[in-house]
């Protein structure tokens, strides 16, 4: 499996970012894991590693959180303008609304819309997409 750099988890929910970490620690799936529970923390890491240090290759984004949700994250992302390579996104949900995915992979910058929580199983596919 192709060890990324650093992925961010984007969630709400503490108990799925530690499981969702674990997981991907486990699988050696990262070297760096960045967590953020709100979209307003995770535009803000996203902004600054974009003038600063390297950005993460992947962000796993939940899509139903208070507040903004994933689809506000998506907006904000796409005003943010990166000089590298864009991250690629993953939507992690427990929606079972087949209207939410067809939205996410409309937007031709999420590459793949997925159930919480993240598996090893699901990793490896991933990986062998980078």
């Amino acid at each position: 499996m192709k060890k990324l750099k650093k992925v961010l988890l984007i969630d709400d929910d503490d108990i799925v970012n530690v499981i969702n970490k674990t997981v991907i620690e486990h699988a050696g799936f990262a070297d760096e894991i960045i967590v953020q529970t709100t979209v307003d923390a995770a535009i803000h890491v996203l902004s600054d590693g974009n003038n600063q240090t390297s950005l993460p290759e992947l962000i796993f984004l939940d899509v139903n959180m208070p507040e903004k949700n994933g689809w506000d994250f998506i907006n904000e992302f796409l005003e943010i303008g990166f000089k590298d390579k864009e991250p690629k996104i993953i939507m992690l949900s427990s929606s079972i609304n087949p209207k939410d995915k067809s939205r996410a992979l409309e937007t031709n910058i999420v590459v793949d819309f997925i159930s919480k929580p993240i598996s090893s199983e699901k990793l490896k596919v991933i990986a062998s997409q980078f």
